[in-house]
């Protein structure tokens, strides 16, 4: 299993998101690479839109690890 960390964050907060509701959320990897992987993400709430986004992320180094994670 592969581990990534965030390089980008974008985030469009589009309306209100009421509390205490159940979230739907889609997310898709639209591009990727073995130097980052893109995907969008769609969150919403009573069947409305709230927020959507884009996340770009970038696979952690091996060596970055802590000792004695599981190889790829």
């Amino acid at each position: 299993m592969k581990r990534y960390v965030t390089a980008s964050l974008h985030v469009d907060y589009l309306r209100p998101t009421p509390m205490g509701k159940e979230l739907e959320i889609i997310s898709t990897a639209q591009t990727g690479n073995v130097r980052k992987v893109v995907v969008t993400v769609q969150i919403f709430a009573e069947g409305k839109l709230r927020a959507r986004g884009e996340v770009i992320a970038a696979p952690i180094p091996q060596a970055m690890l802590p000792p004695g994670h599981l190889k790829d």
